[in-house]
Parts: C-alpha cells; sequence; structure tokens
C-alpha cells in the first residue's frame, strides 16, 4: 500500500502498483492517534475491483503521525505503517495573473492553499526558448520580472510544495496552467524575413521575363511600323540642281 497526502484535504491510498488486485479487498486505516482503524468510504475502482481508497484528512497536523493501513480479505490482512510529514502533493497554484504595474515591471500572482507554509517556484520561457526557473520564499505569491522587453513573448507557470519551516514535502504540485505576456515580434520577423527569402528568386525571374517580353513586344511592333509606314527620306537643305 501507498500512500500520499493531496491538497491538505485527503490521504490517497493504492495497492495496484503490481497490477490489478485478483480479489477485492477492504481497507482501513487512521492516524496513530486515533483508537480504531476506520474502514475505508470512498474506494478507488478498476473493472470493478478495489484498487484505492480516498480518506478524508481532518487535521492538517495529522501528517506528522504515524498513519496505518490494513487490507483485509477474509482471514488474510496486511499491515503497513506510514509516514506522510513528507508524502504532502498540492494542487496547482490557481489564479495565475500578470499585471504590468506602474513601475515598469511585470508582476506575476497566483493563489496556493496554506500560504504560510507554502514556498513556490517559477519558470518563464521567453520566445518559446528555454525554461528559466525561480525559487520562491515560502509564504509569497508573486514574482517580478525586471523591466520586460514589450518586443517579446513571456510564457509563465508556478508550482508549489509544503516548505522547510512546515516539515518539507519531497513532491512538487504539478505546474499550473500557462499565462501568456506580450508578441513575439522577433519571431513573426524572421518568419516575415523567412518567407521573403523564399519568394525573392521567384519575384526576380518573374521581373526578368516580363522585361524581356516587354523588350521584345516593343521591337516586334517597331518593324511592323517600318513595314507598313516606310520611313520618307528627308530633304536636302541644299538642292542639286541649285547653282550657287
Amino acid at each position: 500500500v501507498d500512500c500520499l497526502v493531496v491538497n491538505l484535504k485527503y490521504v490517497h491510498c493504492s495497492w495496484n502498483k503490481q497490477g490489478t488486485p485478483e480479489v477485492n479487498y477492504t481497507f482501513y486505516s487512521g492516524f496513530r492517534n486515533v483508537k480504531k482503524l476506520s474502514e475505508c468510504t470512498t474506494y478507488l475502482l478498476e473493472n470493478s475491483t478495489n484498487i484505492g481508497c480516498n480518506q478524508p484528512y481532518a487535521d492538517v497536523l495529522n501528517r506528522f503521525n504515524t498513519f496505518y493501513t490494513k487490507l483485509v480479505h477474509g482471514n488474510n490482512n496486511s499491515q503497513k505503517e506510514h509516514e506522510l510529514k513528507t508524502k504532502v502533493k498540492l494542487n496547482p497554484p490557481t489564479n495565475l495573473t500578470v499585471k504590468n504595474e506602474s513601475d515598469s515591471n511585470l508582476w506575476i500572482y497566483w493563489n496556493q492553499t496554506a500560504t504560510k507554509c507554502v514556498e513556490s517556484e517559477v519558470r518563464v520561457r521567453t520566445n518559446n526558448k528555454k525554461w528559466e526557473t525561480s525559487k520562491i520564499s515560502t509564504g509569497k505569491q508573486n514574482y517580478c520580472i525586471n523591466l520586460p522587453s514589450r518586443s517579446s513573448q513571456y510564457e509563465i507557470q508556478v508550482r508549489s510544495r509544503i516548505g522547510n519551516n512546515c516539515g518539507e514535502s519531497i513532491f512538487w504540485s504539478d505546474w499550473s496552467e500557462p499565462v501568456v505576456w506580450g508578441s513575439n515580434s522577433s519571431t513573426d520577423t524572421t518568419q516575415r524575413n523567412g518567407s521573403m527569402s523564399v519568394w525573392t528568386p521567384v519575384l526576380c525571374v518573374a521581373g526578368v521575363l516580363t522585361l524581356i517580353l516587354m523588350v521584345m513586344t516593343l521591337l516586334h511592333h517597331e518593324r511592323l511600323r517600318i513595314i507598313l509606314i516606310p520611313m520618307v527620306p528627308k530633304p536636302s537643305l541644299i538642292p542639286d540642281d541649285i547653282e550657287v
């Protein structure tokens, strides 16, 4: 049986790591400070077979106590002790927003459970390049990008976990949904330049062919004009039969 505290709301336990069990187990669990283990009220099923359980997590401090589990089928049972202090996985941060404040800096804000115990990481990708990650101290729910470039596009995500001052968890939340600020004009320019570089030879060839056709057309019309309308020689200013 493997167990994990999910978002400080419930304890998720599963016993299908090696595949779906051949029998339906009954699951019991409880922390050290309870008198009796309680049966699961919310089973997780796979092909109509119990493979896990979500047990309510009433007291946020319970994870510092040993958690006991027991699987029972007929006369067979399997018991296990779990230390859940470091096994907490939060949900991803929510309401991620980006604001270009009056100080000309880009500020990112988000919401997370149990803010006093939560540390976060922010990752930023500029113009679809490599992600750059920054660690945010416990309790903070904002991050600043100094003097962002308006000609660049910024993609931002945040994730969180329980920090060291509240019993650090080894599990980070999943990354939040990304938010995007700015416009990737440098990429647009590159794409436009790339498009132009493809069309430039075509346009040059078309221009040369057009010029050749125009010259041939003019030459053809000039020959027709000479044939149909012969040129009349200019009279001499001094006729031959005039004596000086």
